[in-house]
C-alpha cells in the first residue's frame, strides 16, 4: 500500500470544516494512506496555529510541523476567531504564548529533504503561503528558486478552490440557488480571498493540480458529532461554536479525502484541462487533452457519501483520543 506524503495548507477559522479536514487527514494517517509532513495556516489568525496543534495532539501526533502566514491583517475579524480563540486558550498546544515559524520557510525546508516528486499538497484555504512559496528565493534549505523546488519535490497539488458546470445538473443548480448566480459567475471564497495568488497558483504550479470546486462540497457532514463523540472532542467543540451542531457543508474534509484515499469511489474526475481565475475571481475552465488540471465532482449519493464521511469522522483515534483533555 502506498503512502503519500502530504503538507497540508488551510485556513483554519472562518469555517469548521478546515477542522473536520484535519481530523480526516489524521485518522487516515492512522490508517496507513498517508504520514502527514507539516500543516500550514494561511491566515493571520494568532490562534489558527494552535488551533492546529490542538487537533494533531488528539490523534496523537504532538509533533508535526506547523507554520503560519507572515502577513499582517489577513482574515482576523471576530468571525475568524469564534472557536480558534476558545480552543487554543483552553486545549493544550505549544502555541499559546508565540506562534510558529513562517510558512515558506517550512515549505522549503521539508521539501528540501525529501525526494523527488514525493510529496502532495492539499490546499484547503486561500492560496497565499502557495503563491510565497512559488515565489520564494533560493536560501539556506535549497539553491532552487521557489517554483524549480516544486517541481523538483512535488508530485501533484490538490485544492479546494473554484466552481464548475460539472455534470451533475443537480449539484449545479443547487450552488446556483444557493449563491443566485450563474456559476460561471461565481468568485468562490478561497479564490476571492486574495485574487492574485489564486491566479499565481493556477497559472504557475508546474505539476498537476486538482480541484474540488464550490458545487462539489455542498452536502451537510459532521451532524453525527454532537450525537456520538465525548463533549470535549475538539472538533465536536468546533461545529459547536461555529453554530455547525447539525452539520457543515463538506468542501473541506472531501477536498482531503480525494486527496488522500487513492480511487475513492466516492469521487470521479474530469476530462483533463486547464483552470485559469480572471481579475474577478471567476472560474475559467477548458477542456484540453494536455492541460494538467482537472475537477473533482461527486460520483456516488448524497447520503452514501455523508454516511461514510460521517462514520470516519465519529471513529475512534489511534493516538491519544478519549483520554485528551481541556487544560
Amino acid at each position: 500500500m502506498h503512502r503519500k506524503n502530504i503538507i497540508l495548507d488551510t485556513d483554519i477559522g472562518p469555517d469548521c470544516d478546515d477542522v473536520a479536514a484535519l481530523a480526516v487527514l489524521n485518522l487516515l494517517a492512522d490508517r496507513g494512506l498517508c504520514r502527514i509532513l507539516g500543516v500550514s495556516h494561511c491566515t493571520s489568525n494568532p490562534y489558527g496555529a494552535g488551533m492546529i496543534d490542538v487537533i494533531n495532539r488528539y490523534y496523537g501526533r504532538p509533533d508535526i510541523a506547523i507554520s503560519t502566514y507572515g502577513g499582517k491583517g489577513f482574515l482576523t475579524d471576530e468571525t475568524c476567531m469564534r472557536y480558534n480563540r476558545y480552543i487554543a486558550t483552553h486545549y493544550p498546544n505549544r502555541y499559546q504564548a508565540c506562534q510558529p515559524e513562517e510558512a515558506v520557510g517550512m515549505y522549503r525546508r521539508i521539501l528540501a529533504a525529501q525526494e523527488d516528486k514525493s510529496v502532495e499538497v492539499i490546499g484547503i484555504g486561500p492560496m497565499n503561503n502557495l503563491s510565497d512559496l512559488l515565489d520564494s528565493k533560493p536560501d539556506g534549505y535549497s539553491m532552487l528558486s521557489g517554483i524549480s523546488l516544486v517541481e523538483r519535490k512535488v508530485s501533484k497539488l490538490t485544492m479546494m478552490a473554484g466552481a464548475f458546470r460539472c455534470s451533475s445538473k443537480e449539484a449545479v443548480e443547487r450552488a446556483e440557488r444557493m449563491r443566485k448566480k450563474r456559476i460561471e459567475d461565481m468568485a468562490e471564497y478561497n479564490v476571492e480571498c486574495d485574487i492574485p495568488a489564486a491566479r499565481n497558483v493556477a497559472a504557475r504550479w508546474p505539476t498537476p493540480k486538482a480541484y474540488l470546486g464550490f458545487e462539489a462540497g455542498l452536502i451537510l457532514t459532521g451532524g453525527r458529532l454532537y450525537r456520538c463523540v465525548p463533549g470535549t472532542h475538539p472538533v465536536r467543540v468546533a461545529y459547536e461554536l461555529h453554530g455547525s451542531s447539525e452539520g457543515r457543508f463538506s468542501w473541506d474534509p472531501l477536498t482531503v479525502e480525494y486527496a488522500v484515499v487513492e480511487g475513492c469511489p466516492h469521487f470521479r474526475e474530469s476530462v483533463r484541462g486547464t483552470v485559469r481565475f480572471d481579475e474577478k475571481g471567476r472560474t475559467r475552465w477548458k477542456v484540453d487533452e494536455n492541460g494538467w488540471d482537472c475537477f473533482v465532482e461527486l460520483a456516488q449519493e448524497d447520503e452514501r457519501v455523508v454516511a461514510d464521511m460521517d462514520t470516519l469522522l465519529t471513529s475512534s483515534p489511534s493516538g491519544l483520543g478519549q483520554a485528551f483533555a481541556t487544560g
